[in-house]
Order: C-alpha cells, then structure tokens, then sequence
C-alpha cells in the first residue's frame, strides 16, 4: 500500500543530500568518503567486507587493509571492479586507485588512532616462556649443524612461540578445522572460511540443480548456513550457465524449461508455453547462438501482442491490386 502523499514535506533521504551540497563541496567530497567507509558491507558485499576492510579515503585513493595476502591478490584483481562499485555508489568519480596498507600498524596510522595494541615489538618480550617450552623450542633446531644457521632458527622459533602465547592472551582460539590460531570473533581462519564457503555454495547449486524453482526459505532449511547474497550468487551463475547450452528456437526442450524454472522461480506445475517464450527472449543476449544467428523481434517470437498484419492483396486473379492514389470504394465491389 502506497503512502499518502502530503503536499510540502520531503522525505529525510531527500532533504539530506540537497543540505549537505549546499554547504559546499569539501563538506559534499568528505560526506561521500564517510559514507563509502560506511557502507562498505554493501558495495562488495559481506564476504569480502569479512576480510577486507575500508581505512581511509585519501587523495582519490581508497586505502584498504586484509591480514590475509590470498585476500589482498584477489581485491587486486578486482580492481576495477570495486573502483566502479565504490564510484556508482558515490554518484561521482570518487577514487581512481586502490592499495593496501601493509600492516596493522600502517592501518592504525591512516586511521589516526593510537597503535600500542598492534605494536608487538614492545609485548612481545614481555612474554615469559616456561623452561619446558624453550628446551622444545631448542629441540626442534638441535638437528641444524651450521651453529650460525642454527642460533638464527632458535631466535626465530622463539619469538613464534612468544606470538602464539601472545594471540592467546589476546583472545586468539584454534580454527575449527585446521587448528591454527584465528581472530576472536571468527570460528575460522580465512583460508577454512573460505573453503567453507566454497563448500556451502556447493550444496547450494547442487540443491538448485535438483530443485530449480527453489526459494531461500527452502534452500535455509537444509542448508542453515546459507544467506540470501549466496544464494543470489549461485543461482546467477546456475541459470548463466543453463543459458549457454539453450536455443532461442528450442522453447519446447527440457533445458529451456529448466532455465524458465531457475530464472523465474516457478515450479513445474506453474510452467507455461508463454512463460517459457517470455523468458528465453528476455535472456535472449545469453543464450547459445548457431552460426547463422539474426536477432528476433518480439512480436515474431511472443504471441502477447503480436501487431495485427492485414491480408496481402491478390494481385494475380483479374481484381486490379490498389494504389495509395486510389480511392477507396464504399459501396459493396462490383461482380
């Protein structure tokens, strides 16, 4: 139900905009920056937001930071991706260049914020191991003859063993699946969250492979840890693929029903002629194309409004074919 209109109001997402270019453009520029930090979750989305954080907008570039280097080389090949995501969501070409700070002291300097938590050259000596820990720590490289090469391994295996006790105090817990310490707030660690979710959507095409018509509610009973992004995720990629294998001149097949199913989220019983037409013709740019391919008008494809023709005129019995000079007779045509 639509919302009665009132004469003179404006809605607030109106009037904010407006207010805020009519104080000037650093005032609009800065507004825009917040906002893209802000929203960062949905310009590219939950996944990437997890691990990929936004710091700071700073000269037309768009600072990032990640802990993850598997995350940092795939955003890297994203580039223009996010930069047209971020500049879409802005309304203007708000950052030209991506990078990535190259630790989380870096990332608390863009910030402005204080860096005593990340500073680890100053906790990590002051963790104590036990005798038992630094005689194992010094077990592990007793096997290194070179004594230089073998001093240098021990003071690095130290300062790990020093890490570990550090995360832990920090809240760090081992990951579900492999075991390696990660963040306090993450059941796992990105490379297991990553593979988890691979997994997941798995199961989600293969739920979608079976049952094509499927709703989220239906996909989120046997597959809890599904969301609605995923899913959208999946099933785009599920009906591009079916449409690379479908002619535009075969409605009738069963691939070309099963396109109309997935695309359309309607069941077999639900499934019409006209339906299946209306989408092969909508999805007509992604579908699979013989050699000798000519585009179709929709009026020659869908019945729905078809333009009405009149009938061609006989020119070959003796009736004379009419000119545009002509005029038309009203009386009935003589024998």
């Amino acid at each position: 139900m639509h919302d009665i209109r009132t004469p003179g109001i404006e809605r607030a997402s109106r009037i904010l905009p407006k207010s805020i270019h009519a104080l000037g453009s650093n005032v609009e520029h800065l507004y825009y920056c917040h906002s893209v930090l802000f929203h960062w979750p949905q310009i590219v989305g939950n996944a990437i937001a997890a691990n990929v954080e936004a710091v700071r907008i700073v000269r037309e570039t768009l600072w990032l930071y990640s802990y993850d280097a598997t995350w940092r080389n795939q955003i890297q090949m994203m580039q223009l991706d996010v930069l047209q995501k971020v500049n879409n969501f802005a309304g203007e070409a708000l950052v030209k260049e991506l990078r990535f700070a190259r630790s989380g002291r870096e990332k608390m300097q863009l910030r402005g914020e204080p860096m005593e938590a990340l500073d680890y050259r100053t906790l990590l000596p002051k963790v104590n191991l036990t005798d038992e820990e630094i005689a194992s720590v010094r077990a592990e490289v007793a096997a290194v003859e070179d004594d230089t090469l073998r001093d240098h391994l021990f003071r690095i295996s130290l300062k790990q063993a020093k890490l570990q006790h550090l995360l832990k105090d920090l809240g760090y817990h081992p990951c579900e699946d492999c075991g390696s310490l990660c963040e306090p707030e993450r059941s796992r660690c990105p490379l297991c969250e990553r593979k988890h979710e691979e997994a997941v959507r798995a199961s989600v095409r293969r739920y979608l492979e079976d049952i094509p018509w499927a709703r989220f509610g239906e996909v989120l009973a046997e597959i809890p840890e599904a969301t609605p992004e995923m899913l959208a995720s999946v099933r785009a990629s599920y009906v591009q693929q079916l449409a690379s294998t479908v002619l535009l001149a075969e409605p009738d097949t069963m691939q070309a029903k099963t396109l109309t199913m997935a695309f359309q989220c309607v069941p077999p019983e639900q499934l019409t002629e006209d339906l299946v037409r209306r989408t092969l013709y909508r999805l007509r740019y992604d579908l699979a194309k013989p050699k000798e391919w000519k585009p179709v008008r929709r009026y020659e494809y869908i019945s729905w409004g078809r333009k009405k023709v009149a009938p061609a005129e006989e020119t070959s019995s003796g009736l004379s074919s009419r000119t545009s000079d002509s005029p038309r007779p009203s009386g009935p045509s003589p024998l």
